[in-house]
């Protein structure tokens, strides 16, 4: 009877616990899920690129040359707002007109201050003294340095940016020759051998002269094709590579060629032009793997897989690309 009285009562106390819980559970508050924010850069740290000067240095020096046809006219007044400490200038006789301007140097100075050096082609001699004509100066590319202040608001479009002329421009030197670096291409290759005649094959085809140029590229390499095909004829002057070679297409063999060709166009104009290839040979034949500048660095860095420099092409090289083509036709 003991038994069976503390069975009943433990049957009633988990009945009551039931609606016990449940009011607790009313009860509390409900709990909160706790998310970590996503984290903010701050406005301060924001990576915003570099503004190119370039540009207002054009726009003032345009605006500058204008101005000097007369202090009420569009330019002149155009030239106060861009830099209003700065006197336009005045003609005499000729009036100089500058054909084309382009930026050769950007100097930061420090913050939103650069220095920025334009060349100005001019379409005749700015005067006509002797003095001008025996410098060359006349009709010739002169040199100017603009200082600017730029103020860059950010990448949204139309922000508050700016810039101002603190100063007048001043005439400075051209840029000085420097002595042609030695040449990479030391070695000859024979005109008749087969790595000559799988370049010129190739430059012919890729400059109209023939059909099929990408039957000349190594697999995974495509060359997009020139936009027209202005010349008639293409004649190979001569071939040098940077590494001594017969020209035999020895399996794994790289080689680096600086190919001098002259083309000739349809009006019997005559252009002296150079390409540096890559070319690696596979059963048997040669085949190109990149279209470069001439200026890569030889030895070991020049002996690259191929499999590595068909994959980087399109890095080193804006021309040559890679895809996963096919090899049927070869």
């Amino acid at each position: 009877m003991r038994r069976t009285r503390l069975v009943r009562a433990a049957v009633w106390v988990a009945v009551a616990a039931g609606p016990l819980a449940l009011a607790a559970s009313c009860a509390r508050p409900d709990a909160v899920v706790r998310t970590r924010p996503a984290p903010v850069t701050p406005s301060g740290t924001t990576n915003v690129p570099m503004t190119d000067p370039g540009g207002y240095a054009e726009l003032f020096l345009d605006v500058w040359l204008r101005a000097g046809h007369g202090e009420e006219s569009a330019a002149a007044q155009q030239l106060r707002v861009l830099a209003p400490s700065v006197q336009p200038p005045s003609w005499g006789k000729h009036t100089p007109k500058a054909e084309r301007m382009t930026v050769v140097r950007s100097v930061p100075q420090g913050g939103p201050r650069w220095s920025v050096t334009v060349a100005i082609s001019f379409k005749e001699p700015v005067g006509s003294s002797a003095k001008s004509a025996g410098t060359g100066q006349g009709g010739g590319a002169r040199y100017f340095a603009v200082p600017l202040v730029v103020k860059d608001a950010g990448t949204v479009p139309g922000a508050g940016s700016g810039f101002v002329v603190p100063a007048a421009p001043m005439e400075v030197s051209a840029p000085r020759s420097i002595e042609a670096p030695d040449s990479r291409y030391g070695s000859e290759v024979l005109a008749d051998s087969p790595l000559s005649r799988t370049a010129e094959d190739f430059l012919r085809a890729y400059l109209g002269m023939a059909e099929g140029a990408e039957r000349y590229l190594a697999p995974g390499v495509s060359l997009p094709a020139l936009a027209s095909a202005p010349f008639e004829t293409v004649r190979v002057e001569e071939v040098r590579s940077q590494q001594q070679t017969d020209g035999t297409a020895t399996g794994g063999t790289t080689a680096h060629l600086l190919v001098q060709i002259t083309a000739t166009d349809a009006d019997g104009g005559q252009w002296p032009l150079s390409y540096a290839l890559s070319l690696k040979a596979r059963d048997g034949r040669w085949e190109v793997l990149a279209l470069q500048s001439g200026l890569e660095d030889s030895g070991p860095q020049a002996k690259r897989s191929a499999k590595h420099t068909a994959a980087t092409a399109a890095v080193h090289d804006p021309y040559l690309t890679t895809q996963a083509a096919p090899e049927a036709h070869r």
